[in-house]
């Protein structure tokens, strides 16, 4: 972590070309869980600081990935893992995702290059073993170098350098707050579609340019 920081810590405007993409899991039924805080001194009931979750007993999971840039939001995609227990894996991600990254990755291209047409995007995701990172044989990496995918370098385990995250917490939060709670996977998908559409593309933007601010942070805590 330390090492991805100081190789960006002169990025600047470099931001604005990343689209940052992530998959998200939303729990339907089960009861609230304890309520967990991240926070400052003095934030202790600050509402941005609460994350609810939901014990997964008796629960259906609704898995989705979507993605972000400077000026761009994707559109968001619901996927299903056909794995051990419901897992999402390579054959997955590469027919439910990547096989429809291109006109995704050509519509943030289209902004990126208003903003500088000597720029071209690099495409974000983290380490989940879905993605196939680990060798350059499997169906994903295959397909990433096929179609020439740039990928944007990210440190393993660090979802707090990934600004998509704070998307999915604004949209857990709001689901909360709903005084009708989903039953079915259908009705959280469409609360879900929601609350995606309802974050504000400037919101978005913010975040993105807060990303230089981070590396530092990272920098004076050592990673």
């Amino acid at each position: 972590r330390l090492l991805w920081a100081i190789t960006h810590i002169f990025w600047t405007k470099e931001w604005l070309k990343v689209l940052w993409s992530d998959e998200v899991t939303f729990l339907v039924g089960g009861r609230s869980a304890k309520e967990r805080v991240t926070r400052k001194r003095g934030e202790r009931t600050h509402p941005t600081c609460i994350q609810h979750q939901f014990h997964r007993g008796g629960t259906i999971p609704v898995n989705a990935w979507g993605a972000i840039g400077y000026g761009y939001k994707s559109p968001l995609i619901f996927v299903h893992g056909s794995g051990k227990k419901g897992a999402f894996t390579q054959k997955d991600y590469l027919s439910q995702v990547l096989s429809r990254i291109q006109p995704i990755l050509e519509a943030f291209a289209e902004v990126t290059h208003r903003l500088n047409p000597c720029v071209e995007p690099l495409f974000m995701e983290d380490g989940n073993s879905a993605h196939g990172h680990k060798s350059s044989r499997n169906c994903c990496a295959r397909y990433r170098t096929e179609h020439g995918i740039i990928l944007m370098p990210h440190p393993s385990t660090s979802p707090d350098m990934n600004p998509i995250e704070k998307c999915w917490r604004r949209i857990k939060q709001a689901l909360h707050r709903r005084r009708h709670q989903p039953t079915t996977a259908a009705e959280m998908e469409i609360m879900v579609l929601e609350e995606w559409d309802r974050i504000p593309q400037d919101w978005i933007n913010e975040l993105v340019l807060k990303q230089e601010y981070w590396v530092t942070v990272l920098m004076e805590r050592h990673g």
